[in-house]
């Protein structure tokens, strides 16, 4: 596939600088965790070549989104790195935050003019959600910034606009919605959507086994990607875990082998049934020290791992003693050319491992998971490619 140039986010990962939508057809929104929406994009378009982008925006801590547009949806059931799509319906650029605000917020919720393309959308999308001329909905309401009113206000005044509509016989159903609408008040922004998509696109049915702190899928799919994958790639991840990235990085293509390792015995049976039968061929090790790996040197050409944030695993104090030799052993045997894809809150051990194992940082990317501030480190050894 053809990947759009992914642009690492700023620092402290925000989103580009804002400014106003203008409302169309087939306006998509993808959402993921904050600071991937280059990733997310990226795949997008390597899917849709013909996609446009048009803005991103971040809900702080909560989500990360591009907005962009897609003459087809079928493809967008493909998507690997997002974890929600969304259809745009209504917009403002300038709800405002004054009390007298809720009004136009009802007004653009009602008056919305792409909700029955939208409705066409999802039943491309899900063959199995319930079309008809009586509609269940549920609000979703997310609000960031300075407001007369709260978000509860938002919900309860986006749920009588629905209602007041008079293109389908909308009834609020929290626990058997057909329909969720998502509105996203970000400032003086307001933004109406449909979701396209549910649980099965950001759990995904292989994740039979969990465990705390297990990565998310769709963070592990963009840590992938962000590799490049190849289709004679043998890809190591010596903290695998339950196996999310490997069996990501599985199905973005082919591959020569997937390596994993774990020095959980419970995270080893995890990964191994999440695995089953599927995503051959493919190794998972529990007798594996990442500080020496019995391995040779420049055996694999990605590594793709999560290291411990000492949070839910491991300890700082034991990360202060072990980073700068796992990033070693990681550097001996990477290939010349390969690239490493590194996810670690970290900051200041990671800084002095890349360095000291010298290691080029090609990308540092600041995201947040579940809240937490982390960092993705795309590396190269530093002297690749070599002189001529």
């Amino acid at each position: 596939m053809n990947r759009a140039k992914i642009q690492p986010a700023r620092e402290g990962g925000e989103s580009r600088r804002q400014r106003p939508l203008r409302l169309r057809r087939r306006l998509f929104i993808a959402q993921t965790q904050p600071g991937f929406e280059s990733v997310a994009w990226s795949e997008i378009h390597a899917r849709i070549p013909q996609a446009r982008e048009f803005a991103r925006r971040v809900v702080a801590d909560r989500a990360g989104m591009t907005i962009f547009s897609s003459e087809r949806t079928e493809p967008l059931r493909a998507l690997r790195c997002s974890e929600d799509i969304l259809a745009l319906v209504g917009y403002s650029g300038d709800i405002g935050a004054d009390a007298a605000a809720l009004d136009r917020v009802r007004r653009t919720v009602r008056e919305a003019p792409f909700m029955a393309d939208a409705l066409g959308a999802r039943i491309v999308f899900d063959p199995t959600a319930r079309a008809g001329r009586r509609l269940r909905f549920r609000v979703v309401a997310r609000q960031a910034g300075e407001h007369d009113y709260r978000r509860v206000d938002l919900k309860r005044t986006v749920e009588r606009a629905m209602e007041e509509r008079g293109d389908h016989t909308w009834r609020l159903d929290e626990q058997d919605a057909d329909v969720e609408l998502w509105v996203t008040q970000l400032g003086a922004e307001l933004m109406v959507a449909v979701r396209l998509s549910d649980e099965r696109m950001r759990h995904r049915d292989y994740k039979v086994a969990h465990r705390p702190g297990s990565l998310r899928p769709a963070v592990a799919a963009a840590m992938a990607w962000l590799s490049e994958p190849r289709d004679d790639d043998i890809v190591l991840d010596p903290f695998c875990g339950t196996g999310t990235i490997l069996i990501e990085r599985a199905h973005l293509g082919r591959y020569a082998m997937l390596i994993g390792a774990d020095r959980d015995p419970a995270a080893v049976r995890a990964a191994l049934q999440n695995i089953g039968p599927r995503y051959k061929p493919i190794e998972i090790h529990g007798d594996w020290d990442a500080g020496a790996m019995p391995i040779g040197d420049g055996s694999v050409n990605k590594i793709v791992t999560n290291l411990p944030w000492g949070i839910r695993h491991g300890s700082h104090s034991e990360n202060r003693r072990r980073y700068g030799d796992w990033m070693a052993e990681m550097k001996r045997v990477l290939a010349a050319d390969g690239k490493m894809v590194v996810l670690s809150a970290e900051w200041r051990l990671m800084r002095d491992a890349i360095e000291r194992a010298g290691l080029v940082a090609e990308a540092i990317m600041r995201v947040t998971i579940l809240g937490v501030a982390a960092s993705v480190y795309v590396c190269r050894k530093r002297d690749w490619p070599p002189k001529a």
